[in-house]
């Protein structure tokens, strides 16, 4: 989204590409309706084969952006950006079933920009020694970020229940104590969750005001009881350091001829 937003304020139009997610239990929907709600003027297609989907809608996009792309070999591509979770930058140092990589570190020489997300959440030490690693394996810049979060309520001071079926539901809830919320229980759902009416009868049960992210809210919002508050966090991306890289890479590819 944010690639997308700088694109948009340098005039050109951006679509979306993405998969799609399914697995059981999941509508898969939810990162979709989030785009939509954010970017609503950006085409979102969603299909496993990016070329087909980016067919679909070649007429009147000028940059395509694939979520989750860096390991969609057969489509080629102008530039790969990766993301670093600097909380948990290598996975346990492995492909399944010995860590969490989807591919080997070393694959990171492909990349022409990585991104440490969260680095303020980590140590100078630990910070210094994933940045180690990754120059080992890649020419590539680097640059930092963090995620700043906001809600339309303030949550200081709040005593609060947490719910999320996200991928690092841990940092989530980390997240909300930051801004000030005393979270007294949490509910964690697998990535992608379904929600159901039962679902939210359960958590608003509890009776305690409910915390979740634009993910989860885009699927509970139409289900909510109404009997307690239901407060959403948003994540906006905010630079720490080498922002300039990201924007020579747009900087390169808007001047390419197409």
């Amino acid at each position: 989204m944010h690639a997308c937003r700088t694109l948009l304020d340098r005039g050109r139009q951006p679509a979306i590409l993405s998969r799609g997610y399914r697995a059981e239990g999941s509508d898969g929907n939810d990162e979709a309706k989030v785009i939509a709600c954010r970017l609503p003027h950006v085409p979102h297609v969603q299909d496993p084969n990016r070329l087909r989907g980016g067919l679909t809608v070649a007429a009147s996009a000028d940059f395509y952006v694939l979520d989750d792309g860096f390991q969609h070999l057969p489509l080629g591509r102008d530039a790969d950006v990766v993301l670093v979770d600097a909380t948990d930058p290598f996975g346990g140092g492995a492909c399944p079933p010995g860590g969490r990589l989807r591919e080997p570190v070393r694959a990171l020489a492909r990349a022409d920009l990585v991104v440490l997300t969260r680095a303020d959440l980590v140590s100078r030490d630990d910070l210094g020694a994933a940045m180690r690693r990754i120059r080992a394996v890649t020419p590539a810049p680097l640059a930092m970020v963090r995620f700043a979060p906001s809600c339309a309520e303030d949550l200081a001071g709040q005593e609060v229940l947490v719910a999320c079926g996200i991928g690092n539901p841990r940092q989530f809830a980390c997240t909300v104590r930051r801004m000030g919320a005393q979270v007294q229980k949490t509910r964690v759902f697998r990535d992608h969750h379904a929600y159901t009416a039962a679902d939210a009868e359960a958590l608003a049960g509890a009776g305690l005001p409910v915390v979740v992210t634009e993910k989860d809210a885009v699927k509970l919002e139409r289900l909510w009881p109404g009997t307690v508050p239901l407060h959403v966090v948003a994540i906006e991306l905010e630079w720490m350091d080498g922002a300039e890289h990201f924007h020579a890479l747009l900087d390169r590819l808007c001047a390419s001829p197409r």
